[in-house]
């Protein structure tokens, strides 16, 4: 093998040269000749080696420009776990057999929640229990441990509770206490949980409560409205951190690189009380915690989305408590109907902007696959419009070190 390194001096006689050649060809070149030409070879492959780090850095950081870390803020019970669940299936991510065990699980421990929740009110609006059998029934599921599954009769009694006038009577004051959402779709569904072999479907684990702890990172790829020269998906990294008072602390150590902020309020909050704080309305809290959040300094250049979640419950209590039965919105003067209390809403999260910042609301469901698809799809095209002149710029800059390393590389041919 003959190395000759191009952007050396020309200046070698040509007789010299072909000497060496002849030499080598005849096998009689001298040692010192062949030491020469190994070294060369160690030289171009460490020097291969580099440019290949070097390329791979630099590509890693092309790939970097497309992929979008998304902060998912706001108070506990506002949709977060909800919205990143639905996003998951939307891009296909299969669950695991440990992960549908945990779902299945907590589906029987929101129900015994819901039921403690309803058993517990009674005595604030004097309604009683009298029949021995429903005594028995409350008194274990008062008891019931949060790691336990119900069996089938159990269920079955729980179902006979949920029936029954006296909660009945408690549940139609449910605004006015802490209860779970979809505490009705736990009720009505217990006994196919309480089966032996239940799995749970999409919208079990949608619907499930899973109260988050710590802070919980999802990557997935998404489409988007790719222009030419990018890629085919864009790779997301979600982050979901715990809502609750307590968890709030742990906020700070994901602020770093994020790409956008999406801050989730339950609108059906301004008729419910915080799970921690049984005194703090729901969405008083979320507009204290989303001024807070959005005046953050570290967040001063970074797009906010604001999701007014949990629309169709807001639609069903705006028909029965007007806005301003809430203290937070006394200075309300619109009618009950969705379309008025929404606007008002809206402009008071504006309201906790700071000046000359925007924000983009979008009203959803939760629950609801198309909505959630929908905004998601919203969401990354115009997280792209706003990314899109950056990415492009650096993109230059490193595809212009890319071909400046190249034509380095190409002063060594073997």
């Amino acid at each position: 093998i003959v190395s000759v390194h191009v952007c050396r001096s020309m200046g070698n006689k040509h007789g010299k040269k072909n000497a060496k050649a002849v030499e080598k060809k005849n096998g009689t070149a001298p040692v010192e000749d062949k030491k020469e030409e190994e070294d060369r070879a160690a030289r171009w492959r460490a020097e291969t080696q580099t440019k290949n780090v070097e390329e791979q850095l630099l590509l890693d950081q092309i790939a970097s420009l497309y992929t979008f870390k998304i902060l998912l803020l706001g108070a506990g019970e506002s949709g977060k776990s909800t919205i990143l669940k639905q996003v998951k299936s939307i891009h296909n991510h299969k669950l695991k057999k440990s992960e549908l065990d945990h779902i299945a699980t907590s589906l029987h421990q929101n129900t015994v929640d819901c039921m403690k929740a309803l058993l517990g009110a009674m005595a604030t609006y004097s309604i009683s229990l009298t029949d021995e059998k429903m005594l028995d029934t409350k008194k274990w599921v008062e008891e019931f441990a949060d790691d336990q599954k119900l069996t089938l009769a159990q269920a079955l009694e729980i179902n006979t509770l949920w029936k029954s006038e006296p909660i009945k009577a408690v549940y139609e004051k449910r605004e006015d206490f802490w209860l779970l959402d979809s505490c009705d779709y736990y009720m009505e569904n217990i006994q196919r949980f309480a089966e032996e072999d239940f799995v749970p479907n999409e919208e079990d684990s949608v619907r499930a409560r899973i109260r988050t702890t710590g802070i919980i990172e999802t990557d997935l790829k998404t489409r988007y409205d790719r222009k030419e020269n990018e890629p085919e998906k864009l790779n997301v990294k979600m982050v979901d951190v715990g809502g609750q008072r307590n968890e709030r602390k742990k906020w700070m150590h994901c602020f770093d690189d994020v790409k956008c902020i999406l801050f989730l309020a339950s609108m059906a909050g301004y008729k419910q009380v915080l799970f921690e704080d049984a005194k703090k309305n729901r969405v008083e809290e979320a507009l204290e915690l989303f001024k807070k959040t959005t005046h953050n300094s570290i967040f001063k250049d970074t797009p906010i989305f604001l999701f007014l979640n949990k629309k169709d419950l807001f639609e069903q209590m705006i028909r029965k408590h007007p806005l301003d039965e809430c203290n937070t919105f006394k200075d309300y003067k619109g009618d009950s109907t969705y379309n008025e209390a929404f606007s008002h809403l809206k402009m008071r999260f504006r309201e906790q902007m700071p000046p000359g910042k925007e924000v983009e609301i979008f009203d959803v469901t939760g629950v609801s696959r198309r909505d959630i698809k929908e905004a998601f799809v919203e969401v990354m095209k115009k997280l792209m419009e706003i990314n899109r002149p950056k990415i492009i710029k650096k993109r230059a800059e490193i595809d212009k070190q890319l071909k400046k390393l190249d034509r380095k590389h190409r002063c060594i041919i073997v």
